[in-house]
Order: C-alpha cells, then sequence, then structure tokens
C-alpha cells in the first residue's frame, strides 16, 4: 500500500467514524403527532398493515376492512358481503407484499380470500378463494405478488397461485408465516426458520433458525434485518452470512422500515416503536404508549409502519389505530391535556402564555401548567383556578389574573390584590401588565382599571378591559368590550380613542400592537383589524375580503423578520407590515386550523412563537413558514348517479363507460340519468389543509367548495351540452394547483319535439286523425241513411229503459288509498325495527314483508315515489333528527340510526336537511 493509499484509508475510516458520531438519535420533540380514529373515520382502531398508493393517499386495513385516506376524508370499504359469522372470527386483513410495483393494491385475509383494488368501480373484487381451491379451511398469514404469480405463506406450507389460477405446492413442511422477495431470493419465513429459495437454481437454503414476522434488505448497507417472534432483531450480512443480534424487547417484531440515510425504525407488538442505527446498529426507544415523554402512541401493539412520501411516519396498531408522527417544520410542538396523565398540559382551554428560561408557563381553565423544554418534565400549579393571564413581577416572580380570585402570587397561590383585602372592586380579572414606570396595571371584567402605583392605588372608570398593551411613550393602550383607551397612569379622565372617522367601526377590542412607525394595529371581535396611523390619524381595515381566516381576531403580534402573526378564531395568518393587505392564511399547516384565545400569544427567546387555543397550546417557527408553492394533481374519480340501477352489472358497464368517457373530457347521459355526483381530489398529504376547489358552469360564476366536500352534485341538469371546470386552488395565494374541464352531454327526452321518436308519434297522431275523420264520416253517412229510412217507413219505436249506472269510483279509491297505507306502516315498521342494524339490507326488508324485490320496487315507488335505499334512508335521516333534537351527540345518533360511520352520516345528513348534524336544533 502506497503512503497515498494509506492516508486516504485513514482519512476515509475517520470520515466515517464521524458521521457515526455525528448521527444524532431522533427524540419525540423532534415530531409533531396526529392521531386517527374512530372518530376521525376509521373502520376500526385494530390495524394490521399500512400502504401509500401512488396518487399519495394513505391506506391501511382493519379487522372490518380497508380505509383509504386522501389528507382530508376518510373512506371505508368492506371486503366480501357474502361472508358468514364464521370467517368475521379472528379476522386479519393485510395488504400483500408486492415485488412487481405495478401500483395495484392486492389485499388477502387469513380465510384465504384474496381481492384485487378496482379503480373504476371504487371496490375491492375477490380474485381468488384459496380454500375452495384446497377444499377445506386454510391459515393465509401472507402474501407476495410477483410477474409469475402469487407467493402464499400458510399454515401448511408454501404454495404459489400462478396467472392461470392454478394453485402449485413449494414446499408442505413449513408453517409459513411471512414470504417476501429479495433481488432473485424468495424468503420464506416460518416457525421452522427462515429459508432462502433461489427461483433461478429452484433451491432452498436456510438463512436463520430463528421464526422470522418481517424482514428488510437494507441494500446500501449490504444486510438484511430480520423481525423475529421471540428472539429479538438479528442482522445478517448479505455476503459473509455473519448475524448480530440487536438488544430489543424478544416480543414479536412485526415491522422493519428505513428511515433517511441512518435510521431504521422497528415495530415491537407490545412495546411500541424503537429506532436503531443503520451504521453502528444502536437500538433506543422512541414512541411508547406508556407514560413518560416517548408516551405519544395510542397503543403500544405495533403492527406496521410506514414512512410516507414526505418523511411523516405512520404507525398503526392492535388497537389504538393510526398515529402519525411529523417532522417539526412549521409546527414545532402541539401540547394537549392526555386523559389521567400529570405529564401533559393539565387543561386544554389555554388563555395564556409564556416563557421564563427553560419553561413554559401555559395558563388554564385549570391552574397554570409549567413545561420544562430540556427535561420534557411538566409540573402544575394553582390546580382549581381559570388562569386568564400571567405577568413576571419586577423581582423575577410571577403574578396570574384569575377568574374569580384576583389577583395570585403564582408561587404562593396566595391572593395578592382582590375584594377580600379592599383593593379590588371586582375579582374577575382579565389582564395584568407592568408599564415602564413600574406600575401594575390591573383589568378586571366588571371593576374599575386598577393601577398600583408607588404611592398607592388608583382606579380608572373602565371596564371589561380584553387586553392591556405598554406604549412607546410610556402609556399603556387598554382594549375593551366598548372601546380602546390609551392612558397614563397620572391622566384624571380616561378617553376613548377614536380610530375610525365616520362609519361604523367594531369597538370590541381583543388585543393592541403598536408598531415603530407610530401605527396601532388593533384587534377586534367581528371587525378583523384596524391599522390607526397616530399621525396622520388615518385608518386602514383588513378583514376577511383581504384573506383572514375570520374577522374575529384574538391576538398580534411580530416574529423576528418584522411579520405581523394574526390569530383568530379560524385559525392563522400573517401580514407583511409594509404591505397589510396581503394577507397570507397559514392554515395549511398541521395543527393551526383551531380557534385561538384571546391574547394568548408569546414570543420565545429562540424566535418560535406560543399560543393558547381551545384545543391546547402550539409552537410554531415563523422562518419555516411563507407563501406555499406546491403542485396537486387533480383528479376526476368518477360519476355517481342518484338513482342506481337494480342490477349491479348495468351499474359496473356505467361505471366502466363513465371511466372511459372521463378520460377523453366528455361524458353522455341519458336524460333519466341527469341527476349525479362528480367526486374528484387533490392529495398533496403535506399541505392537505390548504387545498380546497372551485367550480362554474359555462361561462358562470365560480362556485367554492371546501377540501372535505369532494365532490359536485347535480340535481335534473337540463338537456344540452354543458362544460365544467374544476380546479384545485391554493387557500393560502388563491392559486390555481390544477385544473380540468369535462364536457357534459345530457340527451333529450325522447318526446322532445325533434327527436325520431316524437317524428314516429307526429306521423301516428296524423294517421289516427285521418283514420277517425274517416270513421265519423261513415258514421255520419250511416244516420242519415237510417233516418231517411225512418222517414219513408215510419214504426213505433219503444223506449228502452235506462238505469243510473252505480258509481263505486270512490269505493275503489278508498280501498286502494287503505292498501296503500297499510303496506307503508308495515315497511315503516320494520325499516324501525332494524333501525340500529347497518347491516340490514333491501333484501332483507322484501323478505320481511314477503315480497320479491322486483313487486316491492314497484309497489313502494307507486305509493311513495321513492326507490326502497330512498325510502330507508329518510326514515333513517327523519329519526336522527328527532334524536338530535332530544340531546343526543352526534356519534351517538350515527349508531342509533345504522350509520357505522359518523363521518358520513354526517355528509348524508347534511345533504338531506342542508345543515350539519352539529348545528341541528
Amino acid at each position: 500500500m502506497t503512503a497515498k493509499h494509506y492516508y486516504y484509508t485513514v482519512f476515509s475510516v475517520i470520515l466515517m467514524m464521524m458521521c457515526a458520531v455525528a448521527v444524532k438519535a431522533m427524540d419525540v420533540k423532534d415530531f409533531t403527532f396526529q392521531h386517527l380514529g374512530i372518530q376521525e373515520g376509521l373502520s376500526s382502531q385494530r390495524v394490521y398493515s399500512i400502504i401509500q398508493s401512488k396518487d399519495g393517499a394513505i391506506w391501511w386495513t382493519t379487522k372490518n376492512g380497508v380505509d383509504r385516506s386522501n389528507g382530508a376524508v376518510v373512506r371505508n370499504y368492506s371486503l366480501d358481503s357474502r361472508k358468514g359469522y364464521s370467517s368475521l372470527a379472528g379476522r386479519q386483513i393485510r395488504f400483500a407484499n408486492n415485488a412487481r410495483n405495478t401500483g395495484d393494491i392486492v389485499v388477502f385475509d387469513n380465510t384465504g380470500k384474496l381481492f384485487r383494488y378496482n379503480k373504476v368501480q371504487d371496490r375491492f373484487d375477490m380474485i381468488a378463494n384459496l380454500s375452495e381451491k384446497k377444499k377445506g379451511d386454510i391459515v393465509l398469514s401472507s402474501v407476495l405478488v410477483t410477474d409469475d404469480g402469487m407467493w402464499l405463506a400458510m399454515r401448511d406450507g408454501v404454495y404459489k397461485l400462478d396467472t392461470s389460477g392454478n394453485l402449485k405446492v413449494i414446499d408442505k413442511n413449513k408453517d409459513a408465516i411471512n414470504i417476501q422477495q429479495i433481488g432473485n431470493t424468495i424468503l420464506l419465513c416460518s416457525r421452522q426458520g427462515t429459508y432462502a429459495y433461489d427461483t433461478k437454481r429452484k433451491r432452498t437454503s436456510k438463512w436463520l433458525d430463528a421464526c422470522v414476522m418481517t424482514a428488510y434488505y437494507d441494500q446500501p448497507m449490504g444486510r438484511i434485518w430480520f423481525g423475529t417472534f421471540d428472539e429479538g432483531v438479528k442482522v445478517m450480512d448479505v455476503r459473509s452470512h455473519a448475524v448480530k443480534s440487536l438488544s430489543v424487547p424478544n416480543n414479536p417484531v412485526r415491522a422493519i422500515c428505513p428511515y433517511g440515510k441512518d435510521k431504521m425504525l422497528l415495530g415491537i407488538d407490545g412495546f411500541g416503536v424503537y429506532q436503531a442505527s443503520r451504521t453502528n446498529m444502536d437500538v433506543t426507544e422512541l414512541f411508547t404508549a406508556n407514560e413518560g415523554r416517548e408516551g405519544i402512541l395510542h397503543g403500544n401493539g405495533v403492527y406496521d409502519i410506514l414512512v410516507d412520501s414526505w418523511n411523516d411516519i405512520v404507525i398503526g396498531t392492535y388497537s389504538g389505530g393510526i398515529d402519525i408522527a411529523r417532522p417539526v417544520g412549521s409546527t414545532t410542538a402541539v401540547f394537549r391535556h392526555v386523559k389521567n396523565s400529570q405529564q401533559s398540559i393539565i387543561n386544554d382551554h389555554v388563555n395564556c402564555v409564556g416563557q421564563t428560561g427553560d419553561n413554559l408557563l401555559m395558563g388554564t381553565d385549570n391552574g397554570v401548567s409549567i413545561f420544562n423544554s430540556k427535561t420534557s418534565v411538566w409540573t402544575h400549579t394553582a390546580n382549581g383556578m381559570v388562569v386568564l393571564d400571567v405577568c413576571r413581577k419586577p423581582d423575577g416572580g410571577f403574578l396570574m389574573a384569575t377568574y374569580g380570585n384576583g389577583v395570585c402570587d403564582m408561587a404562593t397561590g396566595a391572593k395578592i390584590y382582590c375584594t377580600a383585602n379592599g383593593t379590588l372592586i371586582d375579582d374577575h380579572i382579565y389582564r395584568l401588565r407592568y408599564d415602564k414606570a413600574g406600575n401594575l396595571w390591573i383589568g378586571t371584567l366588571m371593576g374599575n382599571l386598577a393601577v398600583k402605583t408607588a404611592s398607592g392605588m388608583k382606579y380608572f372608570n373602565i371596564d371589561n378591559i380584553m387586553s392591556m398593551y405598554p406604549l412607546a411613550d410610556g402609556r399603556m393602550a387598554v382594549g375593551t368590550a366598548h372601546g380602546l383607551y390609551l392612558i397614563g397612569a397620572n391622566d384624571k379622565m380616561p378617553r376613548e380613542q377614536r380610530y375610525l372617522n365616520g362609519g361604523d367601526p367594531n369597538r370590541y377590542v381583543f388585543d393592541v400592537y403598536e408598531t415603530s412607525d407610530h401605527r396601532l394595529w388593533i384587534a377586534t371581535d367581528g371587525g378583523g383589524l384596524y391599522i390607526y396611523n397616530e399621525k396622520t390619524h388615518q385608518t386602514q381595515q383588513i378583514t376577511t375580503q383581504q384573506g383572514l381566516p375570520s374577522n374575529c381576531v384574538t391576538s398580534i403580534t411580530a416574529d423576528t423578520m418584522g411579520r405581523l402573526w394574526l390569530a383568530t378564531e379560524k385559525g392563522l395568518a400573517f401580514v407583511e407590515q409594509n404591505n397589510p393587505t396581503k394577507v397570507v392564511d397559514v392554515n395549511y399547516c398541521y395543527g393551526l386550523n383551531t380557534e385561538y384565545c384571546q391574547h394568548a400569544v408569546a414570543n420565545l427567546a429562540n424566535g418560535d412563537i406560543i399560543y393558547g387555543t381551545v384545543n391546547g397550546a402550539i409552537i410554531i417557527r415563523p422562518k419555516m413558514m411563507g407563501r406555499l408553492n406546491y403542485s396537486a394533481a387533480l383528479a376526476i374519480n368518477g360519476v355517481r348517479l342518484h338513482i342506481q340501477a337494480e342490477d349491479e352489472e348495468q351499474n359496473d358497464d356505467f361505471n366502466e363507460q363513465m371511466a372511459r368517457e372521463l378520460e377523453k373530457g366528455t361524458i353522455h347521459l341519458d336524460y333519466d340519468q341527469r341527476s349525479f355526483d362528480i367526486s374528484f381530489e387533490s392529495i398533496n398529504l403535506h399541505n392537505q389543509f390548504d387545498i380546497a376547489y372551485k367550480y362554474k358552469m359555462g361561462d358562470g360564476s365560480w362556485v367554492m367548495v371546501d377540501g372535505i366536500q369532494q365532490s359536485i352534485s347535480f340535481e335534473n341538469l337540463e338537456p344540452g351540452s354543458h362544460e365544467l371546470t374544476i380546479c384545485s386552488v391554493s387557500k393560502t395565494s388563491g392559486r390555481v394547483l390544477d385544473e380540468k374541464t369535462i364536457t357534459i352531454v345530457i340527451a333529450h327526452p325522447w318526446w322532445n319535439w325533434n327527436s325520431w321518436w316524437m317524428w314516429c308519434i307526429y306521423i301516428l297522431l296524423i294517421a289516427f286523425a285521418f283514420y277517425g275523420a274517416w270513421w265519423m264520416y261513415g258514421l255520419h253517412s250511416r244516420y242519415m241513411r237510417l233516418m231517411m229510412d225512418k222517414v219513408s217507413s215510419p214504426q213505433t219505436v219503444e223506449k228502452a229503459e235506462t238505469t243510473e249506472p252505480v258509481d263505486d269510483t270512490e269505493t275503489v279509491e278508498e280501498k286502494e288509498k287503505s292498501e296503500g297505507e297499510d303496506f307503508i306502516s308495515a315497511a315503516t315498521k320494520i325499516v324501525m325495527d332494524n333501525l340500529k342494524d347497518n347491516d340490514f339490507t333491501i333484501d332483507n326488508l322484501c323478505r320481511e314483508i314477503g315480497m320479491s324485490r322486483t313487486l316491492f320496487y314497484v309497489r313502494l315507488k307507486t305509493y311513495t315515489g321513492r326507490s326502497p335505499q330512498e325510502f330507508v334512508r329518510t326514515i333513517r335521516l327523519e329519526r336522527a333528527a328527532a334524536l338530535l333534537r332530544q340531546g343526543h351527540s352526534v356519534t351517538e345518533v350515527s349508531v342509533l340510526t345504522g350509520f357505522d360511520n359518523p363521518k358520513y352520516f354526517s355528509t348524508v345528513f347534511k345533504k338531506y336537511f342542508g345543515v350539519s348534524p352539529s348545528k341541528y336544533e
């Protein structure tokens, strides 16, 4: 070896060692967290596997089916509708390992049923039933999809299902539990050990004695990571086959997933998520569901981990649903109360925030919570008090403004200023502030504004004080429910500062901020933001018309870049001081679209900003937030008729036809199909909160659609050709992200005056007219001949007796009406008796009423004008409305009326009543 090569080698080794040392283990503070459970639309909180499809959506399997999330809406898919009770026992549904990378989504359950997602029909179709092929019960644990078929890991061996549907035995001597592909090798994991099957040589060799649950091939490092059943994690060098065991709990390791260049995530059933270095393989705990700083999961039984395209960690557990850990970016922390946990904020309604050294102070409706940012340990004080403000004393301590207990010392809880010692008229304190001279200002609800000076207490006749801000000239800006006052401690009479000459200003002031150019920025409850220039006495108003999330602005502060941040009751925004009319809405960031509490804001020493909200506290990093520039392709998913055909094949044919026509940009519908929905979506998971939609017909005006409402409903669209334009747009900038135009052609009815049907009718009518005229002419001729015969040969004509016919029309009508009422009553009773059963179908209804489906449809349509589906849905929704009026919760009502998905119930309810169930009275 030359000296040059020697030094190069030494340098490389040192560099690798430095890189290994520089790699830092991840910590919970590096992430923000989101949980998805039943309330968020999951079909079950028992999650088995997770994937991300090519369109960016996240899919997961549960014991009840498959769920899909596009970041805004969770959709549930059931599988085999013909399943019996026995197939539900211990049912596990998983995604197949897909070595083909074609984008196919294949799922299977442990009973041997395999399904593939049909995008056109938006459902899962069964592609094989292995128990029928083997003619007996089976246990299927894993499926690998390759170009030449599917490899199957079963309890009685390894099989292969070829593309022709033939089942072939690969190895009958193994109780197989997982099967994966690594290059040209099929990895067969069984209870007898782990084997490698060479697909070229058709030869099997044993790699490990351990029972392996999952494996991952770390190609850059030349290693295979094995998660075993009861021997932890083993890492094997591909070339030497040397095996190293890692120090992790000896529970089943069900998930191994790379994260970044140097991390491997390990999902351990019963112990949460661990992290390991891909270089030196050191292991540390990362997330758990236990008490402590790592306890952010909702279940320790981790079954799968996915790192999505945004580097978010999606974790599925056996009992806790989905937890998402997002790397810290714009939102650095979200503090929320965890039930029965002292190591969380004590109450989610955060009225005030502050910082002292490493400690963050958060005044809540149940005292003050103190979070040490270095140790991540929580402490709590003033339990039972509603703390609305905290204020640092000149000696370094803190005072608390409480609602009902006056001003208290935070360290001791002692009352300093209150009605009991005669210093205050009212104990409901809203704000505390020290001015430049060291005077303490105390703002109350019903009492006078009090100022504690060196010479004693002084009072001003001002109440309902919402905010106080020390001005540069030494005065205090006092915002109240009835105006803004600029007061000096030595003033005798306070005067209201009029900040709008003329007009109708909003005088309910939540917060005030003064900038160096002598402008007062005034946040109001309902009037938006007023910017008052103290020199020119000119005022500028900023409202939702300029982009504010809401006209109720609750707080104002400035970041280190001079931008002013405006918190509202509907989210967060910022403006540049020199261009305040261009408001940047930042609700696209996770966790920011919430209601912010009055004046609950503080600037932290590191440049971050902490906010108090009605849902906990949030820390944002302003330097990471600005105007968005991202892409999100718009996809038109399909067309769904309001009245579906009774024949499923007809519906399938229609969906396939619509898919073909949507690709060409023009859809054709019959006249009786002119009531329909068009669904669409744009997926960008990191910016999903920023995406909204708008559409227009022809040259009409744009109609805005919320990001959650991803469909347009048309009712009795007029015949002819219509051009529909749909756009996905950024809420923040208004920029169009993508646009699609569809031509909708509605056929004219057969009775249209210019259709060939009507021309046939015209010809028939003309023929009937000629025939009628000819027949009348013949009748007239015969009548005239008869009269002539009577004149020439008169006879006595006996008058025939005539009897009045019995008019029994009314009796028949009453009978038909009675039969209709009995039929409707019977059908209604059956539906009401099965209201809670979400598996109750139209076939069940027909069976109980004793009619065929066709006859029942005809009779119900005749008597009510509704299809069976509409009839059942109407009864469920009317019952839901009655239950809501009785005070039941939305979730409870959805269950009581047979809707197993509260979000779907809310959508259907709003479509029927025009208002969401949560706002229904």
